[in-house]
């Protein structure tokens, strides 16, 4: 009797669990390879590639974005951006490894109009991916990438305003403001007026976040902003040598244990390490201990700005270079990045990803005794 009771709870519970489903194929997949999938901020291990296939469940409540990459041989670091909602089952197939340029089967309407903006921009989005492969220089993927960006604005105009055509205009205005010579711009702030036009509501929030990148502060307001902060420092190391600058922000807090937190604004496990750490940051406070968090420029100025305000601790907007260097220090090849210094100086902790706070007490008591 109770495990009939007990198997009713599961089942039932089970029933009420909203999910959807992904399945895929590639033969150009190793095996092994590990594919990342996910809602939100957290975007876990779901599954690994056998015989070109995969499949995953995810946790769907409602329509919502997630994205499905891969870490393997061959496999470029980008994702593909697939809507979800309940009930659903999305099929994706490709005959390479790049799998954003896979076909994506759905029956939602917004990965439909993601579809055509890809099948628009499939030749140039192609060399994109394979330069970035080949490590090709920076001048040369930075052109591609723009076309890429005209590209996609070339066709905005004439598709539905919907999740998939909002999603795509913020990737360019962030990518707008975080260059200074971004040579579409004009055509940027018509295609912003007129989406913003067409728009049904509920796209409020996400339009005027697209509003204040398209026309967002220079670095100079910015700076001036900052100036009287004495915990940020934006482009202010700029001119210290890639090779110096960590200890050069080292040297700030001798005799003092410290946490340094590698970032990005467009990253969602740093920003949930963020939330999750707050409150032993609140717990450590008055301890002998300084958190401080670095980030390269690829993380909007005016986004940093505004996110920083509730991260407590020192923060320092780098140099790619600088940023890159600090990276290849830590052996590192993504973030969040996290490493400890005690209060000698000497490096007692690095992780690669969140460890969870219990960890990283553990070893910040250590090195601040």
């Amino acid at each position: 009797m109770i495990t009939a009771l007990l198997a009713l709870v599961w089942m039932t519970g089970l029933a009420q669990t909203k999910t959807a489903t992904v399945i895929g194929y590639s033969p150009a997949l190793k095996d092994g390879t590990l594919v990342f999938a996910g809602t939100g901020s957290t975007v876990p291990v779901v599954d690994t590639v056998q015989a070109g296939r995969f499949a995953y469940t995810l946790p769907v409540e409602e329509f919502t974005e997630s994205s499905l990459s891969f870490f393997g041989e061959g496999c470029p670091r980008s994702y593909t951006l697939i809507f979800l909602r309940p009930d659903v089952t999305v099929k994706v197939t490709g005959n390479d490894c790049l799998n954003p340029l896979w076909k994506v089967e759905s029956p939602i309407p917004e990965q439909q109009t993601l579809n055509r903006i890809t099948d628009h921009c499939r030749d140039v989005l192609t060399e994109k991916m394979q330069l970035d492969l080949a490590n090709a220089p920076r001048e040369k993927r930075d052109s591609v990438t723009m076309i890429w960006m005209k590209q996609q604005m070339d066709i905005l105009p004439s598709l539905p305003v919907d999740a998939a055509t909002i999603r795509v205009l913020l990737d360019i205005s962030e990518t707008a403001m975080i260059r200074k010579d971004f040579p579409y711009m004009e055509q940027l702030k018509e295609v912003e007026k007129t989406i913003a036009a067409r728009a049904p509501k509920g796209f409020e929030e996400k339009l005027a976040e697209i509003h204040s990148y398209v026309y967002a502060k220079n670095e100079q307001q910015i700076a001036e902003e900052l100036a009287s902060n004495e915990r940020v420092f934006f482009k202010k190391y700029d001119d210290v040598a890639p090779e110096n600058i960590l200890q050069t922000i080292l040297d700030k807090y001798k005799g003092k244990a410290v946490l340094i937190d590698m970032w990005a604004t467009w990253c969602g496990p740093c920003r949930a390490g963020h939330k999750t750490m707050a409150p032993l940051k609140e717990e450590l406070k008055g301890r002998n201990i300084k958190f401080i968090y670095i980030t390269p420029p690829s993380s909007p100025p005016t986004t940093w700005m505004g996110m920083i305000k509730d991260i407590d601790g020192d923060h320092y907007y780098l140099t790619e270079e600088q940023n890159h260097y600090i990276l290849n220090h830590f052996e590192s090849s993504g973030i969040p990045t996290y490493a400890i210094y005690d209060t000698k100086g000497h490096q007692t902790y690095k992780s690669i990803g969140f460890p969870g706070n219990d960890v990283i007490r553990k070893e910040l008591e250590k090195a601040s005794n």
